[in-house]
């Protein structure tokens, strides 16, 4: 009996379009199908012990054995009985994608022949334990049967309809399925947004993700995409980028190679958000200027764009093809289809792209994520259906198109190898389907509620980004505090504009510390209660600077009331790396009492930074500017009261007027002695 687990596989892989379509709008933020194969189940207790079937090697050709691997995988809580299972074969190819799909789901019945019995242990609580058996050519009995896929089941016990596939490799003149194959390779970045030396050779070396990808995709003659991430930290180590690096960058260099956004950052993402492309703005160095952007960049091809997890509307779709080749799945198209399998070329609305076939797709995508046993049956389940498509018309070509999940997401050599010495299979680059003939098809109409969830985290990264940006003034190199913050932003970016996981938003919170950071790198700190006494006191305030780089700010002093005069109120301070630093800025004491007074940072161009500090100041003046204070404001108010008395006497008409007025008024003065 097939578990929860991989019922809900089974599922994620059928072929029927509408069932595809109707997952990915069900479950459009869910992990990817390898994450759902493989979770152990919250509550061991819940789910039952597992059977994985798997062979070794999917494909047999006249006299070969077959090596099968039975694992089972006990997550529970109790330990698993002995049993005994019987491996059956049915015995006939699977002509149809259908039938295939029903056996691999489970619910098809088929003619079948047991083959082998295999005694399976016991398994201790929570382990899992792995039987290979080898079954003859003669037992087998495929020699001089039709080529094509063929269903393997195990039953017995409680394992019941437990199912994987193996394939006769002897299409005979049958033309093959070319399988046209994009791989990108992208970079793992951290915050930090380029590799150090180590992590550079670590990925290039013999075993590493990159080096592993790279041999698998020039194997396969697949269309290499590589992270601009690579090259750029070979440049920035210059000298010290270890020489297997610079190696393997030099051979992944090819004509045909292409770049993919810096850190593999989702193009659809940032085409929802209208910031397609989103670039780094320079290539840090140490102690030495950035470099400028796009230096290291590898590939001349234009970039292939994986859309096949994501749900696109007709507008999107025109701008991705614009920035370069879109590989979108069948399962968004709204096409009617024969009996046959199509070539992937498409024209949807006069746009050209390539539809991934989207059973085949997420198998291929499983398989490199998946648990070794896992993904072993996975791969058997890919090839198989490709014979089955294969077989559909033998006599006719056709082309199909898949995108090779990121190295980061999973290892695909395994499946390539497998592919490569199928006769029914030839792969290539990715322009090859885009030479077989467009046919006609549109967009499915499908609701998406979660469709602007990549481009919000976009804008969020981006409006903190532009945040510290506007505080970049207080370094002396702004230029370089802001590429490392874009490298930042590029290495938090989500990486699926329609899968949006909480590791996405995790790195976004993440970026969003990290701005915090900077932007309240340097600040005033809180200091005690002060006493000033005197004429002229220095008031003392603390200024930090937790940045690696000396910071150079203004700092903006006023009082609340008039018991204190500031002479200077803007100081430009520029404060030494990881230090603080204290600042005496002279006050001049008038009165006694209390205020406040309220220190500020600013940028050099004025922009407000950090926090205001309000600082209780005690102002009690000496003596003698008590006393000259004063008889200052004494004369001040007698002049006043003076010159308010005069006032107010001439509007009476008290005041005496000029000297001639006053001569007139004097008895015995000429007019009067003329009267």
């Amino acid at each position: 009996m097939l578990s929860a687990g991989r019922l809900a596989r089974r599922r994620a892989t059928a072929c029927a379009v509408v069932a595809l379509a109707t997952a990915l709008v069900a479950t459009p933020l869910l992990g990817t199908p390898a994450a759902d194969a493989t979770a152990a189940p919250e509550d061991p207790a819940a789910e039952p012990a597992q059977l994985i079937i798997a062979p070794v090697d999917p494909l047999l050709q006249d006299g070969e054995s077959l090596e099968l691997e039975l694992t089972i995988d006990n997550q529970t809580n109790e330990p698993t009985a002995s049993t005994t299972v019987d491996v059956l074969l049915t015995s006939l190819p699977i002509s149809t994608r259908y039938s295939l799909s029903r056996w691999l789901d489970g619910e098809a019945f088929m003619a079948s022949s047991r083959i082998a019995e295999v005694e399976l242990p016991a398994v201790a609580a929570v382990d899992r334990v792995t039987v290979r058996t080898t079954i003859d050519a003669a037992t087998l009995g495929l020699d001089e049967r039709s080529w094509g896929p063929y269903g393997v089941a195990a039953s017995g016990g409680e394992f019941e309809g437990v199912t994987t596939m193996i394939v006769r490799d002897e299409p005979g003149e049958a033309s093959p399925t070319t399988l046209a194959l994009a791989a990108p390779i992208d970079s793992r970045i951290d915050e930090s947004g380029l590799l150090d030396a180590e992590q550079l050779e670590g990925a290039t070396a013999l075993g590493g993700a990159a080096r592993t990808a790279l041999d698998a995709a020039m194997g396969a003659n697949a269309t290499i995409g590589v992270d601009p991430a690579f090259g750029a930290s070979a440049e920035a180590l210059g000298d010290e980028a270890p020489e297997l690096a610079t190696a393997w960058i030099d051979r992944a260099d090819l004509p045909g190679t292409y770049p993919l956004l810096y850190g593999n950052a989702d193009p659809i993402a940032q085409v929802r958000a209208g910031v397609y492309p989103i670039e780094p703005l320079g290539i840090p160095r140490a102690d030495d200027d950035p470099l400028p952007p796009g230096v290291g960049e590898i590939g001349r091809r234009e970039p292939v764009i994986d859309a096949t997890e994501a749900i696109l509307q007709q507008g999107e779709l025109e701008s991705l093809a614009d920035a370069g080749t879109v590989v979108l799945s069948t399962a968004i198209l709204d096409e009617q289809l024969g009996g046959t399998t199509p070539s992937a070329h498409v024209r949807i609305d006069g746009v050209e792209v390539l539809a991934a076939d989207a059973q085949l797709q997420q198998l291929i995508h499983a398989a490199a994520g998946a648990d070794p046993e896992t993904a072993a049956d996975l791969r058997a389940e890919a090839v198989a259906l490709l014979a089955a498509i294969t077989r559909e018309r033998p006599s006719d070509p056709r082309t199909l198109a898949a995108v090779l999940p990121a190295s980061s997401r999973g290892d695909s050599a395994a499946l390539l190898a497998d592919l490569a010495e199928a006769q029914f299979v030839e792969t290539a680059g990715i322009d090859a389907a885009l030479e077989r003939p467009a046919r006609e098809a549109s967009l499915r109409q499908i609701d998406d509620v979660q469709r602007n969830a990549g481009a919000d985290l976009v804008t969020a990264a981006l409006e903190q980004e532009a945040e510290v940006a506007r505080i970049a003034s207080i370094v002396d190199e702004p230029a370089t505090l802001l590429a490392e913050l874009r490298l930042a932003v590029l290495a938090a970016l989500p990486d699926a504009g329609s899968d949006v996981t909480e590791l996405d938003r995790l790195a976004i919170e993440a970026l969003g510390s990290t701005m915090s950071e900077v932007r309240n790198a340097v600040q005033l700190v809180a200091g005690s209660d002060i006493h000033a006494v005197g004429e002229s006191v220095p008031l003392p305030i603390t200024i930090t600077n937790e940045l690696d780089v000396p910071a150079n700010v203004v700092l903006s002093v006023r009082a609340t009331n008039a018991l204190v005069s500031i002479p200077e109120s803007r100081i430009e301070v520029a404060v030494a790396p990881t230090s603080q630093q204290r600042v005496q800025v002279p006050i001049d004491v008038v009165g006694t009492g209390s205020l406040l007074i309220v220190a500020q940072l600013h940028t050099p161009d004025g922009v407000p930074l950090g926090q205001i500090q309000y600082l209780n100041v005690t102002a009690q003046p000496t003596i003698e500017v008590a006393v000259a204070w004063t008889l200052g404001i004494a004369v001040v108010l007698l002049l006043g009261f003076g010159i308010l008395r005069s006032v107010l006497k001439r509007r009476r008409g008290q005041a005496r007027g000029d000297i001639d007025d006053l001569a007139r008024d004097q008895p015995g003065t000429p007019d009067e002695e003329t009267a």
